[in-house]
């Protein structure tokens, strides 16, 4: 099996759809997302892709290693956001080819049942508060929310810890 195409769709301003197709018919997905560089996450995809085609998709890690190794800057996280998509798509087809899931191929479930949390927030108090009730009406018994106006700049003033504690108040109320 061979890679003949690769195809990256913008999702949002953050994430990706990459398709990874091949000679065999087969279509491995990954889903790789950099919250800052979503365009240049897709660009990089797409120039690792000039090396990966006419090669065999399951050789994820030999890939990974030489891509990342011919990389100038491997900490850099448009690099490492581009790698795991492209490790997520040939995973994705060595599951395919195997006629197994993921997850077995990486050893297994390790519980039977996960807690999933729903994500709600708000201008204002009183819309956190409705986004809360809708999260727990719709079945979620866990949330998560960031009452921070901007998650970059700390809080400066009373007021401002304040409004963050009228937030969450009013979703624990809800």
């Amino acid at each position: 099996m061979k890679i003949t195409r690769f195809d990256v769709t913008p999702l949002n301003n953050r994430g990706l759809l990459l398709q990874v197709e091949t000679d065999a018919g087969l279509t491995g997905l990954g889903a790789p997302m950099n919250y800052e560089h979503g365009r240049t996450v897709e660009r990089a995809i797409l120039d690792m892709g000039d090396y990966l085609i006419g090669r065999d998709p399951l050789q994820i890690e030999d890939h990974w290693q030489t891509l990342y190794r011919s990389s100038y800057s491997r900490q850099m996280p448009i690099l490492l956001a581009a790698l795991s998509g492209i490790e997520m798509a040939c995973l994705d087809l060595l599951g395919k080819t195997a006629n197994l899931p993921v997850w077995k191929l990486l050893g297994g479930s390790v519980r039977e049942r996960i807690r999933v949390y729903g994500a709600a927030g708000g201008a204002t108090p009183e819309q956190a508060a409705q986004a809360a009730r809708k999260c727990v009406e719709s079945g979620f018994t866990a949330l998560k929310t960031t009452p921070f106006p901007d998650p970059v700049r700390p809080i400066e003033t009373p007021a401002g810890i304040e409004r963050v504690v009228s937030h969450i108040a009013a979703m624990r109320e809800a």
